[in-house]
This record gives C-alpha cells, structure tokens and sequence, in this order.
C-alpha cells in the first residue's frame, strides 16, 4: 500500500538520520490500531537501510508478553554474535543469546539491562543502528523494564529506536518512561492521525469517484486498515488479524462480545446480559476485559462502543444463523419489556420475526413511517421485511405497503426496483383510492423519468391526472407531468398545469409546493424564450427556498435541483452554486441519494462556467458515476457530455471524445437532449467533418428549432470552432454571426461566447482588428457573468490579434491576463499557448522566470518518465499535489505534455 499523509513523519525521519548521535534519538510512532503504525516503520526501515545503516527490528504479541526480553532477543538474535563484547557481557547475556555461551544462572537484572545496552552501542557503531519495535502495548516485562533503563541512560553512539505502540492499551511503566524522556528531549513522537478525506482519494487511486471515497472514509473513520477490510476479500489478512483478536478470547468472554455487537453501538450492559443470558456481574467482568484489550471503550458520553464498527461487524459474524435470530429474538423482548420505541426494536423485529406475525409487522411497519423522513434507506429495509412477513389475507395493508416500500426505494436511488413495485402497486389499487393511485403515479413518474423512460412515464401519470388540484397528491403528480415535458424541451406543454397547481399552494398555504411550481415555471419559461417571466418565477422560488428550514426543503428535495437549473441557465452562477452545495448537504443528511447524480452534474457545469475546471471535471465523472450506480442512464449521459464539453473546452480533445463515445453508448432515450448532446460532442471531437451536416439535424437544422432560444448561442459558437478544426474559415464565421443574432442581452455568458467565437474566426481570416474588437466585448461580458476562465480565452486571441496588429505592448498585457486566469482555472494547455505567444514577443509569462524548487523536483522526475503516482511516492506527496505542480511547471515553461517538457529540459531550458 502506498504511503500517503505521512510527509512530515518521513520528513522529520530524515532529519533525525542527518543529526545521528545526538537528541532526540527515539521515535515514539503513536496510534489507534490500523492507523498505519506498521506501514510507515517500513517506510522509515527502507529510508535507514538506503543511508546504509544496520536496521534491525521485532514485534511484541500478546502470546509471548510472558516471555521476558522476547521482542528484544527475536530482534537482536542474528547480530549478537558479531558484536564487539566483553567477556562478562557475553556471560551475562547467555540467558537471552544460548549461542553466546553456556547459561549463567542468577544474573542480576541491573547486570542484564547493563549489557544490552552495550550490546546495542556496538551494533551502533560502525554505521549506525536503526533498531524498531513494534506493537509495544503487548511488550514483555523484561523489554519494558530494558526500555526505561535505556531511556534513563541513552546509548552512546549512532543509535535511533522506535518504539510503536496502541496509546490505549500501553503499560504503565512504559508510557511513563516515554513521557519523562520526552519531557527530557529524548523523544520524537510522531502521532498518526486518520487520513483525510483527500488523502482517501489518492489511496484509492483516480478509477474511484468521490463520493465512493468519501462513502468509504466515513464507513472507516479514515483509518486505512479498515479501508482494507471494506475494498479486500474477507479472507485478506486484514480480516484474518481482526479475527484472530477475537477468536482467542474465553468462551464467556467472547459470548458477551457477540451479544454486545447484537445489542447495538452504543450498547447498554443489562440488555448485553439479556441477550447472552448471563447475569449483570458476568457480563460486566466480560466487558471489563474486553476494554482492556480495547476491543471495546467508552465514548465521551460513558456509553460503551465497540473500537470500530467494523470490530462490531466481526463480532457479529462470530456467531451461527441460528445464534443470531435467538439473540435477536431476546433484544426485542427485552425492548418490549423497557417499552422502547418501535424505531429501536425494529432492527431486531426484522431479524427475528417470523411469516405472518402481524405484531411484528405492525412495529416494522410504524418503524419505518417514522424513519422515512431522514434514514429512507432503513426504512425501506423494514418495509421489505414486512411485505415478506404479511400474510396473503391483508390485499390493502400490502397495497399501502408497497407504495410506501416504492417511494423509500426511489428516494434511496434504487430506481429499478422502485418502478417494479410501483408498477405492481399500481395494477392492485382499486380503481376508487384515487389518492394512494396519484401518489404511486407520481413516484412511478419520476423514477421511469431518471431512468428515461420518458414516454412510460408519461403514459402512467397522464392515467391518473385528475381534472382540477384539490390535493397534495393530484399537485405533485401535475408538476411530474410538468417536468416530464420540461426535460425533453417539449416547449410550453402542460404550462397550464403549472398556473393550476400555482393556484392550489396558494389556496393551501404551502411554501415549498409553490417554489416547487415557480422553479419549473422558470424552467418552461426560459425554454420558450421568455426570460421575464423566467426571471420573476425564479426570485420568487429562491426567496422561498433560501427563507424554508431543512426539512422542509428535504421532503422536495427536487426544488434544490430545478431551482440550480434554472440558476445556471440565467447566469445565476453563485446562487447556483450555493442552491447545489445545500441541495447536496440536505440529500446526503435525509438520505434522498436518487438526486445525488443531477446535484453532481449539476455543480459540475457551474464550476465549469466560475472557472474551477478541474472539480468541474470531477464532478461530472461522478455524477455519470452515480447515475450508473443509480441506473440512472439519461443523467450519466448528461454528465459524460459535460466531461466532455471540459475537456474540449480546455483543449483535450482525446479526453473530450473518450468521454463523447461513452455518452453516445450510455442506455437511454435517443429523442432527449441528452442525447443529442452526445451526439454533438462527439461530432465537434473526431474531427470528421461530414458528421456537422449530421449534427445540424439533430438540432433542428441551421435555425437550431431543436434548441431552446436562449441555448442556441453556445451550440452556435461550438459549430463555428468545430468548422475552424476542419479549416472551414467562411462557415466558421456563418456560424459565430448567427450566435451573435441569437444572444439575449441578460444572458452575458452567451453573448460572451457569440463574441468569442466571432474573435476566433476573424482572426483565423486574417482580420486582426475585427477580432480584437470581438475578443474585447467578449471578456466584457465574461466579466459580467463572472465566468473567469472564459475571461482568460478571451485574453489569449485579444493578444494574438493585437500581436497580429503590430501592437506587441497591449498584445504582452492581453497575453500576461490570460496566462494568469487560464493557469488558475486548471487549463494548462491554452495557458501553455499563452506562454509560447508571450515567448514569441520576447516575454516571459508572470512567475515563469524560474521554477520553485519542488517544481524543478517534479519536473526533473516527470521528464524522465516517471509517473504522477511514482513522484508521489518518491516525494511523499499526493498525486493530486503532483498534478498541481504540474498545471503551474507547463504554464510556466509554455509546454502541455510530457513529451514537451522532456524536450524542453534536455534542451537546457
């Protein structure tokens, strides 16, 4: 496993070896169990052996702690007899070292401690001695007692010990001879912390998205030995050296370490004994040894928890089924008994009942309606559970089930599975329950929308539309009907329904539904072209949205995606922004994951305009990440086509057609505009031109009648850069005129790409002026909308046509401009064209004079081939840290590759 978070330790690792001899001489490497302890004294034990020092090393266990000087002599044991000893040093120690001589009996222990200290001065001396052990809290007596001689009477010579240890289980007399030497500047202690969230990332290397990284450390606790349990066969080692802590315990001891891991985490001592039907005092003694071994402790609350929920996990699977449902069996009792919540007996209710015990159900069943609003994924587990148990005879109870089992399976994003019980809820209610058939319709609706079966969808709500909005239920089903025309451009269809609804939350007084109304009002509006009414609806959701508490907003989460939506299609970057960063909060916290995949993709195209392009990328191959997880395929389309239009837009055409062809191949609906849009990415990166007559009736033809009004200017400028790839100067400048027409002057960031692309193809015809002019307005009305990255584009062909014009001093400060903003927006090859543009104008970009030293470092490795995890490792940095330095060392020295820097630094420069 790569070494990743732990710089510092190696750092001042480093330092010791240069200061060899002198204090601080030992390194205390201090941390919970799987912290990384192990791993990085075999970092230090490389970095010794490399320096060319002795490095010798052993590891305390709990079997041999009996065993007096036993780590000391399993790690001196191969050295002993080279080392330069006096005649009654080598007597003294043939109790611990038989080859040294025949036994000496009833040596005095000052004389034993006396001679291994001598013992390790020599092996010191002729290049230095490295001595490590590990898992000290289970150290021998004799070793202990050794080790505070040692640290009263430090070694002469070249020596450095490190002593590694669990701070919650280490002996007293050991802890205390640590911390006088430390007080007495003997001691370096190195205390291992968890790894970050990041740190995560990069031990999961690039293939695993963010939020699977982020899932993972909070399932770990960033601790990265149960990382290894989570992502390594249950046979790994790492689950082996778990079991093998519990496996050795006393039978009674183990039993109530079972019975705990049922009970819960926390749990409570009296309903341990319950379930392991033990008496109070037992099973307190048991408990006390468990803590001991600090299997389990006590939270800062007093209450006992097991060191790791994945110790619990262990401890759980300890035991045979059989086991399990009776310990399950005695919780819920017990439970019963206390009078507990139906929410804390549910668990065990749904692992002990039996079919057709209608108590059971009822406690699942009232379980789950009270953890539906914030743990959905719990509570559709429990519906499950109930529609297995309930007998045949209860047709309304299973009706109400499985909508109740539907909507917790589409908010926790297991469509597939929602839609199926939906469908068959559906074809068993009773023509006359309008309301339960308007509610399945209207999550049907949605979940065939998100997995885009856009016509399915359709056909089921429009089935049980009513005339008129006189509830909550007809409300949510009419704006689904909305929606469902809304994300396939259908322009205006179903407004009315929307000014319906309107009517009803007002009557109705509810907040959230008449934001919910005016967002997708907004949406409609902006998709036929009226920005006013777009605009009004819009502040009029956002007052609500930003004024309504979190539960609220919970229970129509959607509102956080629609209002984003529109937020970006108006400009509205940072309530955008904001609105997607809450939206995302709120789905994690209430569990309504199945947005998850849009709020990513989403947040993915802000940050893409607010010029943040490298987690702009990242989000949205997670968000196509999710939305595959979620069978999701029209967002995952959605959000390839976004890792596309940013890899193209920054000059990566190979990235940007990969990303092209996988949304092409993605599952889903050809007739939407996801689709379309895949289509049109992967027409603007292969580089064919007969494909743009292709592209053009996809969109509607030249007049783009496929495309919403206010969207046209951007799919007009791509049409103009794709026909200047094919060197098509005359269509190219076609295309960019007609972006202009098209622009809408509340809408900077399309008239800044109208002017951007005119810029471009003025200049590729040879009209300087004409695309300086263009270039000027456009980072005007990039300023405007705040879209930096696109400033910086501007910039760059602003100074290659005032260059063109003969004007070298505006051309070095256009130039200048869009290094800056091109190299902090993550785009380092249009910053590296900047670059090479000043170095044609005999100027150096701003900061490019020289390399930092880490930047030489970097860039001395990578022209050499190395890879960005090889630097990592070799730096003992992040890969994400390599390709920061990366983005600045080619923006600096005006290259994009490897291969150019490779050239460049051969050539001197």
């Amino acid at each position: 496993m790569t070494l990743i978070g732990r710089a510092d330790e190696v750092a001042r690792f480093e330092a010791a070896i240069a200061r060899l001899g002198t204090k601080p001489w030992v390194i205390e490497v201090v941390g919970e169990p799987g912290v990384g302890k192990s791993h990085l004294l075999d970092e230090l034990r490389t970095r010794a052996v490399d320096r060319g020092m002795l490095v010798l090393g052993a590891a305390s266990t709990e079997l041999n702690q009996h065993i007096p000087f036993s780590v000391l002599t399993a790690a001196l044991a191969e050295h002993v007899g080279t080392a330069d000893l006096g005649t009654a040093q080598r007597s003294t120690l043939t109790s611990l070292f038989p080859q040294l001589g025949p036994q000496r009996p009833d040596v005095a222990r000052y004389r034993i401690l006396r001679a291994m200290r001598a013992l390790l001065e020599s092996l010191a001396k002729s290049s230095g001695l490295f001595l490590l052990l590990d898992d000290l809290h289970w150290v021998d007596r004799g070793t202990a007692e050794l080790l505070a001689h040692l640290l009263r009477h430090p070694p002469d010579g070249p020596l450095i010990l490190a002593l590694a240890h669990r701070p919650a289980q280490l002996s007293a007399q050991v802890s205390a001879a640590i911390n006088q030497a430390e007080r007495d500047g003997e001691v370096d202690r190195f205390v291992l912390d968890v790894l970050s969230v990041d740190e995560f990332a990069e031990l999961l290397g690039p293939s695993v998205p963010r939020e699977r990284c982020e899932e993972l450390h909070r399932g770990c606790g960033g601790n990265p030995f149960y990382l290894r349990l989570l992502t390594e066969p249950s046979s790994s080692t790492a689950a082996a050296s778990l079991i093998d802590e519990l496996t050795g315990l006393p039978a009674a001891i183990r039993l109530v370490a079972r019975s705990a891991a049922v009970a819960g985490d926390p749990f409570e001592p009296g309903l341990v004994s319950a379930i392991a039907g033990l008496d109070i005092r037992s099973t307190l003694e048991a408990l006390d040894n468990l803590l001991a071994r600090d299997l389990i402790r006590a939270d800062d609350e007093r209450r006992l928890r097991f060191r790791h929920p994945l110790v619990r996990q262990v401890a759980y699977l300890d035991a045979d089924e059989d086991w399990g449902t009776l310990a399950h069996s005695r919780a819920a009792a017990e439970l019963a008994k206390r009078d507990a919540s139906v929410t804390a007996r549910a668990h065990h209710t749904a692992l002990a009942a039996r079919a057709g015990d209608l108590d059971a159900i009822s406690t699942l069943v009232r379980a789950a309606s009270q953890a539906l609003a914030k743990t959905p994924a719990i509570a559709a587990q429990w519906l499950q559970v109930a529609l297995e148990l309930l007998p045949a005879d209860q047709p309304q109870l299973r009706q109400r089930l499985m909508t109740m089992t539907g909507r917790a399976l589409a908010v926790t994003g297991r469509l597939a599975e929602s839609r199926d019980v939906l469908r068959t809820a559906l074809a068993e209610l009773p023509d006359d329950d309008t309301e339960t058939r308007m509610t399945a319709a209207a999550l049907c609706g949605m979940v065939e929308r998100l997995i885009g079966d856009y016509d399915s969808a359709r056909a089921v709500l429009i089935a049980e539309m009513p005339v008129g909005t006189h509830t909550i239920s007809s409300a949510r089903l009419k704006l689904e009907v909305v929606l469902n025309s809304v994300v396939r451009s259908d322009f205006g269809k179903d407004l009315d329904l929307v000014y319906e609804v309107l009517g009803f939350a007002r009557r109705s007084r509810d907040r959230v539904l008449d934001a919910a109304a005016h967002a997708l009002l907004s949406w409609a509006s902006y998709l036929t072209g009226n920005l006013v009414t777009a605009t009004e609806s819009y502040a009029a959701a956002k007052a609500v949205f930003d004024g309504v508490p979190d539960g609220e907003i919970a229970e129509w989460i959607e509102l956080a995606v629609w209002l984003s939506h529109i937020e970006r299609l108006l400009d509205r970057f940072d309530d955008a922004l904001r609105h997607t960063d809450r939206g995302i909060t709120l789905a994690k916290a209430y569990g309504r994951t199945h947005v998850l995949p849009q709020l990513a993709v989403q947040r993915a195209i802000v940050l893409r305009w607010l010029g943040r392009l490298e987690e702009a990328s990242r989000y949205a191959q997670e968000g196509a990440t999710l939305a595959q997880q979620h069978g999701n395929w029209s967002i995952r389309r959605h959000a390839l086509v976004m890792a596309s239009r940013i890899s193209l837009v920054v000059g990566d055409t190979s990235a940007a057609a990969v990303a092209a062809r996988q949304a092409v191949g993605a599952v889903g609906d050809d007739t939407i505009q996801p689709s379309v849009g895949a289509h049109q990415m992967l027409a603007l990166t292969t580089s064919q031109p007969d494909q743009i007559a292709g592209l053009l009736d996809l969109l509607g033809g030249p007049e783009l009648t496929k495309i919403e009004e206010p969207s046209r200017p951007l799919h007009y400028a791509e049409l103009a850069w794709a026909e200047l790839t094919f060197g098509h100067v005359d269509r190219a400048r076609e295309w960019a005129w007609r972006a202009t027409q098209a622009t809408h002057p509340d809408l900077p960031t399309r008239l800044g790409l109208a002017r951007l692309a005119t810029a471009y193809t003025e200049f590729a015809a040879g009209a300087f002026g004409n695309a300086r002019a263009s270039a000027s307005a456009a980072v005007e009305a990039f300023e405007q909308g705040n879209a930096q990255f696109d400033a910086g584009r501007a910039h760059l062909v602003w100074g290659r046509a005032a260059a063109g014009l003969g004007n070298s001093t505006e051309a070095i400060s256009e130039l200048e401009k869009a290094t800056e903003l091109l190299s902090k927006a993550g785009a380092p090859i249009l910053a590296a064209q900047a670059t090479r543009e000043l170095r044609l104008l005999g100027r150096r970009a701003a900061g490019s004079e020289t390399l930092t030293a880490r930047e030489r470092q970097i860039a001395e490795l990578a022209a050499s081939g190395s890879s960005n995890r090889q630097i990592a490792e070799r730096l003992v940095i992040s890969e994400r840290t390599v390709g920061t330095h990366l983005t600045r060392i080619y923006a600096k020295l005006g290259v994009s590759s490897r291969a150019a820097l490779a050239a460049q630094r051969t050539r001197g420069e």
